[in-house]
């Protein structure tokens, strides 16, 4: 069993959606590593990332994955290239999520025997179960439908879910054999594979 520290908008759901695609991806059971930080939102995923990971090391933990939705839009928040500067991406206020998540990883989980990664689909994670579901977008690619409201409305229906039933569609859907295939055509989430496998 691999013990992994995720830091995502909402454990409860996000954090759960990526383990289940730790396990998938590396083919091993994941748990996550257990810990008295509690997430809500972006803003403070990026702001404790770096305490939560120096008390995971502190835990014994090597293994990390952070995670926040893009947020962004046809303009602002634009996927990542591997030719991106960090610092130029990070002074940019809609410059790109993953740079500036990836400013907030300690140098000492950049190297051996740590491993992280750094999660943002584009535009939101239910852009990823979406694309699952074979859902028909109207824009040329599913990136460039960015309304968060409508995009969770398309995946979950009207009428509102709690979390636990959110969880339950969602890895319901990430449990199809096709799952992994579809969503590897997307860019935000061959980053994602690409990382992962590193480990």
């Amino acid at each position: 069993m691999l013990t992994v520290a995720i830091a995502s908008e909402f454990n409860a759901f996000d954090g759960e959606l990526y383990r289940y695609l730790l396990e998938r991806i590396l083919g091993v059971e994941v748990q996550a590593w257990k810990s008295e930080f509690e997430f809500n939102g972006c803003k403070h995923v990026r702001k404790q990332t770096g305490l939560f990971l120096k008390k995971a090391a502190d835990a014994g933990v090597q293994h990390a994955l952070v995670a926040i939705d893009n947020d962004g839009g046809s303009a602002r928040g634009l996927p990542h290239k591997p030719d991106h500067q960090v610092e130029r991406e990070v002074e940019d206020p809609d410059g790109c999520r993953v740079c500036w998540l990836l400013e907030t990883i300690p140098s000492t989980w950049r190297a051996a025997p740590y491993r992280s990664c750094v999660v943002v689909p584009i535009q939101t994670l239910e852009t990823w179960l979406l694309i699952i579901q074979g859902h028909t977008f109207t824009e040329p690619s599913p990136e460039q439908r960015y309304n968060r409201a409508v995009l969770k409305k398309d995946c979950f229906g009207k009428l509102p879910l709690s979390s636990q039933e959110r969880q339950r569609i969602a890895l319901e859907l990430l449990k199809q054999p096709e799952a992994l295939p579809k969503l590897s055509l997307r860019p935000s989430f061959q980053h994602f594979m690409n990382q992962v496998l590193a480990w």
